[in-house]
């Protein structure tokens, strides 16, 4: 008899949207199973998978952004945009902005597409070779890891290949399929971008999340009747979003003190969380009394790289690490220049906004409270 299970992903799905009106099907699953609210970790969904397919802190897989500070590793196309015949176009932003992404999408085929770092500082920027789910290190290893213990197989569906018609793939995946035991992972992005484009509240992304269900729904009757009993369904979500609240430029405001964008430091900064890299203790103190005085996030420091996991041995993550409140936004941002994104993630884990949760179509027998235990768990099903 075949071993399924079936574990689709849905990136960035409010847990608020868990009830009857919206999503009666996830809702009826959370109310007649077991609804598991996961603990997170902090940070974007590259660090939330990272942490769920190896099953380890960010400060013990050693991902935690998508991006570090790692000269020696910058790509030759950012050493060359570094030359100072390029350097006018900092003050161009526009066309910074078409001419780094220009460049990218011709020399670099894979990974992070950061389109905006100033190129005063871009060769001292490095940036993985992947970014989803599938082209991490850690699904491979998981999949061998599967294969090896229990001779099951992994299976990937989603972006960046496919984003359309997941579930009709799904079904003709299982139509050709041979494996007597396989793990398959379904992952939905779709959410998220319409969350970040028109914000969580917008009719969008509420009936989206609808049809989404809707769509679940129908294949979880497929499933039973093709299957009965014999598969498992889970339902996992990353993280949720916050509407747009404040944004902030936070160039502008290191300028007013007098600080240079590649002279008294570098940085990164990202929708909702900024890493320096301070040229000196004085540099370093003027940054830290600038964001002080802004007054709308928090300094991780010492005590809470530990707590949050982030104490990495180097300091590629920053010097300085500033997250903003939920609600706000940096304006412009190396991913999104122009304009703020109406959804926001990527705060601190405690907040309402970053719960991760995880529902199931029957009792768990493995205990499963924090993201990290979700790869124990795909092991523990095949056991």
């Amino acid at each position: 008899m075949k071993n399924l299970v079936v574990f689709f992903y849905i990136d960035a799905l409010n847990p608020s949207f868990l009830n009857r009106d919206i999503m009666p099907f996830l809702s009826s699953l959370a109310t007649k199973n077991h609804c598991h609210v996961l603990e997170n970790v902090f940070g974007y969904s590259f660090t939330i998978q990272s942490c769920m397919l190896s099953g380890k802190y960010p400060d013990e897989n050693n991902h935690w952004m998508p991006y570090f500070y790692c000269p020696e590793e910058s790509p030759f196309l950012f050493k060359t945009l570094n030359m100072k015949t390029f350097s006018p176009l900092d003050r161009l932003q526009t066309l910074r902005y078409l001419t780094v992404r220009g460049c990218r999408r011709l020399f670099l085929k894979k990974g992070v597409q950061a389109n905006n770092i100033p190129l005063c500082e871009i060769d001292k920027i490095a940036l993985y070779p992947y970014y989803y789910m599938c082209e991490l290190p850690f699904f491979l290893e998981l999949g061998k890891l599967l294969e090896e213990k229990s001779q099951t197989t992994l299976t990937y569906i989603g972006p960046p290949k496919q984003r359309t018609n997941l579930h009709s793939t799904l079904f003709e995946h299982l139509r050709k399929s041979k494996h007597e035991n396989e793990a398959i992972i379904v992952y939905h992005d779709t959410l998220d971008g319409l969350g970040h484009t028109f914000g969580p509240c917008s009719p969008r992304y509420l009936n989206y999340a609808k049809s989404l269900d809707s769509a679940l729904s129908a294949t979880y009757r497929k499933l039973t009747n093709s299957l009965g009993k014999h598969f498992t369904l889970l339902v996992f979500s990353d993280h949720g979003q916050s509407e747009l609240k404040f944004q902030i430029n936070i160039l502008s405001e290191l300028n007013k003190k007098g600080l240079k964008l590649g002279v008294d430091y570098i940085c990164f900064v990202d929708a909702t969380l900024a890493l320096f890299w301070p040229e000196d203790d004085v540099a370093k103190e003027k940054i830290l009394g600038a964001l002080d005085k802004i007054g709308q996030g928090i300094v991780i420091d010492v005590d809470k790289r530990k707590k949050y996991h982030i104490e990495f041995k180097d300091d590629r993550y920053g010097e300085i690490i500033y997250v903003l409140k939920p609600g706000g936004t940096f304006v412009p941002n190396f991913f999104s220049p122009f304009g703020a994104m109406k959804g926001l993630h990527g705060y601190l884990p405690e907040g309402e906004v970053q719960k991760s949760f995880l529902l199931s179509n029957e009792k768990l027998s493995f205990h499963i409270s924090h993201v990290k235990d979700v790869r124990n768990l795909l092991l523990n099903l095949f056991s």
